[in-house]
């Protein structure tokens, strides 16, 4: 578990570095890291205390509620984000990755000073790829997101930056990320508990 907090407190740094890197504007790098802060300290309390609870003492009809709650949720915070027309979350700074990300890439494999050359050679290739990853089609997004993260933020970067009213195809991807991100962490959050339970049975 310190391994997970360690992990979510790397990631936001980084993102927080990647938004100032693409943005100029350090207050909004510390505006997208103080919200993913606050939303990670929520979602790691859903998915590791209130989830597996749940999940070890209905079953079935645990998952099915705990189904229901994230709808619920996530439903709110979509709303509430295309409402207030701000990128919180720094989610479509990814569209400016996508367009602006390969000049800088370009820009250090060209630098005249070899050591800036040589210092930033591992972070334009993890954005080289990051680049990669994000021209695939909205299919491999939405797969690798929907797994990832939860399905508001899903929507929001196929959505590829617009604030206008949701419609059909925002709900389908909405909902069938929704679907796909609980029942993965279902079916992971049944081996824990069933490993838990051995080892509790063996004392």
């Amino acid at each position: 578990m310190t391994n997970e907090i360690l992990t979510i407190i790397i990631g936001i740094i980084i993102l927080g570095i990647i938004v100032f890197l693409v943005s100029k504007n350090w207050r909004r790098a510390v505006q997208v890291m103080s919200w993913w802060g606050l939303y990670e300290v929520w979602n790691f309390s859903f998915d590791f205390l209130i989830w597996p609870l749940l999940q070890a003492f209905y079953g079935f009809v645990g998952v099915v509620i705990l189904i229901f709650i994230a709808l619920v949720l996530n439903f709110i915070v979509l709303l509430w984000y295309q409402r207030n027309k701000v990128d919180w979350f720094g989610v479509n700074v990814l569209e400016d990755i996508k367009a602006k990300g390969h000049i800088w890439v370009h820009e250090v494999d060209n630098h005249k000073n070899i050591i800036k050359r040589i210092s930033l050679y591992i972070p334009a290739k993890i954005l080289q790829f990051m680049i990669w990853l994000l021209n695939k089609n909205d299919i491999f997004a939405f797969v690798t997101l929907s797994v990832w993260q939860d399905s508001f933020i899903t929507t929001i970067f196929l959505r590829h930056g617009k604030f206008t009213k949701l419609d059909k195809r925002d709900y389908i991807i909405f909902v069938s990320s929704t679907i796909l991100s609980c029942l993965g962490w279902a079916f992971l959050m049944q081996f824990v508990i069933i490993a838990v339970r051995a080892v509790w049975g063996a004392f």
